[in-house]
């Protein structure tokens, strides 16, 4: 089977289904870990947009094996936390032209913390997560 030519879905899926075959498990694992490095899917201002432009919450799932899938679990529904120094660069990005995308940490309020110890709610709103953690944004 070669993994490369699934997408992160597949794989997630993949990795979730793999459980009682540790070997696959550990190249599914290696062939995730690989592909974090480049995934610029979602950034920082696509974040920006929907929770601050468009004033809605966004349900963040996480790519297995990441830190962030370790500490926050499989999602996280969120508001993205900005300062002021950081919404004058998500403004400046999102408005010039072409717009500019970044990835990097992200700081945000859980909405929904039924599944999150209060060290794991400071946690996000302290440190956050990276974009390249993130499977799927909705």
């Amino acid at each position: 089977m070669d993994l490369q030519n699934f997408d992160l879905h597949r794989l997630t899926i993949l990795w979730q289904a793999s459980l009682m075959n540790l070997e696959l498990r550990q190249l599914i694992e290696a062939e995730l870990q690989r592909r974090i490095a480049k995934n610029n899917f979602y950034s920082r201002e696509y974040l920006f947009q929907v929770c601050k432009l468009e004033n809605h919450a966004i349900t963040i799932s996480f790519i297995p094996t990441t830190e962030s899938f370790n500490t926050y679990g499989t999602h996280v529904t969120i508001d993205v936390i900005l300062d002021d120094s950081e919404m004058e660069e998500m403004l400046k990005n999102y408005s010039t032209k072409p717009p500019i995308y970044t990835s990097g940490q992200v700081r945000a309020k859980t909405l929904v913390t039924e599944k999150l110890s209060q060290e794991k709610i400071d946690r996000l709103t302290s440190f956050g997560f990276h974009t390249k953690e993130i499977l799927v944004a909705f």
